[in-house]
């Protein structure tokens, strides 16, 4: 259907073999997340990326969270049921289907996800696409020469080896008070 709208969700689940460290470094770098951001994201509570958008860019979050090493969800909202992917092979996987949201023992609905977390949109998925250099990788692909500047030293002179730099004012005694006016009784 044309007018489905999805929402991507992170549980804070990683891919089979990835270090749990460098998909926090991807995401951090990929959502310019701070501490407290990444925290949230890795607290095992369901957090809520990106929700009322289509199919196709609900399929970019999930490709660039793939790729960054972390397991998502993509839900159709309109269907109620949720697409998981629990693997981390390709962003084409078969999906598992699972019921959207339980109600609670006692009949109430849990509360709703914080929906805008990352305050992203579906415009900026493409700048989403990054990749981390492996541990000593060259992190600069040419040396450029730099030229060398130039500058006019002609009107600065050095101060012979051994000389003070500052020049200290003699303090100057002050004159002995007048004590003429005073006498001393016996």
């Amino acid at each position: 259907m044309a007018s489905d709208t999805y929402e991507v969700v992170f549980s804070g689940k990683i891919a089979d073999g990835a270090s749990l460290e460098k998909v926090k470094a991807n995401l951090a770098q990929m959502f310019k997340a701070d501490a407290a951001k990444l925290a949230h994201l890795f607290s095992g509570n369901r957090v809520v990326i990106k929700k009322g958008i289509d199919q196709q860019t609900a399929s970019k979050y999930q490709a660039a969270l793939t790729k960054a090493g972390a397991v998502c969800e993509v839900i159709n909202m309109s269907a109620g049921e949720s697409a998981a992917v629990e693997k981390n092979t390709s962003p084409a996987i078969e999906p598992v289907v699972r019921k959207k949201s339980p109600e609670m023992s006692d009949g109430s609905v849990p509360a709703a996800p914080e929906t805008a977390p990352l305050a992203i949109t579906g415009d900026q998925i493409a700048d989403l696409s990054v990749t981390v250099a492996p541990v000593g990788s060259d992190m600069q692909d040419e040396i450029k020469e730099v030229p060398e500047f130039n500058v006019d030293l002609s009107g600065l002179d050095m101060a012979p080896v051994g000389s003070e730099l500052v020049e200290h004012k003699e303090k100057s005694v002050p004159p002995p008070p007048d004590t003429s006016g005073l006498t001393i009784k016996e």
